[in-house]
């Protein structure tokens, strides 16, 4: 026996070391593996898909431990888009006819680029257009030649307004301000009237000192838009939760999904998904909004999930 081990025993020593070398080289594969650096694509700063977009970084910390989070600002969803599909980005936040446009290859995203895939719808975009509550415009059909701020170019927002205002084939006199510079103009009376999805802050705080109005949509008038743009459908607007004494008010919304990279693994997306769903109390301290959060909202989507 002590001969044999005597011949022998090397080929025994090299082989304990190599599993061990092995063993250590999968565990560190394996500790590599759950460590994520994940880039959110954002939003305008303080707006409100900065605000999801905070409530999504959070949780992918509090989902996944080790991952290393950061969020880079945007001008929008639109922007978060194209740079999604430049190959810029993990994940981030994308309206549902820009990312319906990534997806057929529409306008602005004819090149080939990153395919992206949806996770999860996140929130609606309550469109409306507010006023001042003593303004004589009542109605859509009164913005005709008045000065209308529709957010920064490039921004969901602005794409939205300009594509509505073509289908009513209404003519008015744009703004790009962002919030903070829209309410200071809505204030000194350098425009009429001010598009958003959902609300901003610095508008519920704007409606609590000046008395606001938001736009109401008739039937006929929800009817030819969606007809024209199939990606809006008819939905109430809660605005009594954003603005002072705003009542209910029936308007057009757009699904936000939380799309990534096609490429991403399927356990990240997985881990992703599951935190979505199983801390939507953060999503709700992000923004109220995020009460639309549901396992029955992902069929209402016309885009490819992961």
């Amino acid at each position: 026996m002590k001969g044999y081990l005597k011949r022998y025993g090397w080929i025994f020593l090299s082989i304990l070391l190599t599993i061990a070398i092995l063993g250590g080289t999968f565990a560190t594969t394996v500790i590599a593996a759950q460590q994520y650096d994940l880039l959110v694509m954002s939003s305008v700063i303080g707006g409100i898909g900065f605000q999801y977009s905070s409530g999504v970084a959070k949780v992918l910390t509090t989902a996944i431990p080790d991952a290393r989070v950061t969020m880079e600002a945007t001008s929008g969803y639109i922007d978060n888009a194209r740079r999604l599909h430049a190959g810029f980005g993990d994940l981030g936040i994308i309206a549902h006819n820009v990312a319906r446009a990534v997806y057929f290859g529409g306008e602005g995203f004819e090149k080939k680029g990153t395919p992206l895939v949806c996770i999860a719808p996140i929130h609606v975009l309550y469109w409306n257009f507010i006023v001042d509550a003593d303004s004589p415009i009542k109605t859509v059909w009164d913005l005709e030649g008045k000065r209308v701020n529709l957010q920064p170019k490039g921004s969901s927002s602005e794409a939205t307004a300009t594509e509505l205002f073509n289908a009513l084939n209404i003519n008015i006199k744009p703004s790009y301000y962002r919030h903070s510079e829209a309410a200071e103009a809505m204030r000194s009376g350098a425009i009429d009237a001010h598009w958003l999805g959902g609300s901003n802050p610095v508008w519920m705080q704007y409606s609590v000192r000046t008395p606001i109005r938001v736009l109401k949509f008739s039937d006929e008038d929800i009817a030819k838009i969606c007809e024209k743009l199939p990606f809006l459908s008819p939905v109430i607007f809660p605005a009594e939760d954003y603005y002072k004494g705003a009542g209910e008010v029936k308007t057009l919304g757009t699904w936000a999904l939380l799309m990534c990279r096609k490429d991403l693994s399927e356990d990240l997306v997985y881990q992703i998904t599951k935190g979505i769903y199983e801390h939507k109390d953060i999503m709700l301290a992000a923004h109220p909004g995020a009460k639309d959060i549901g396992l029955d909202k992902v069929l209402e989507l016309t885009v490819p999930y992961h």
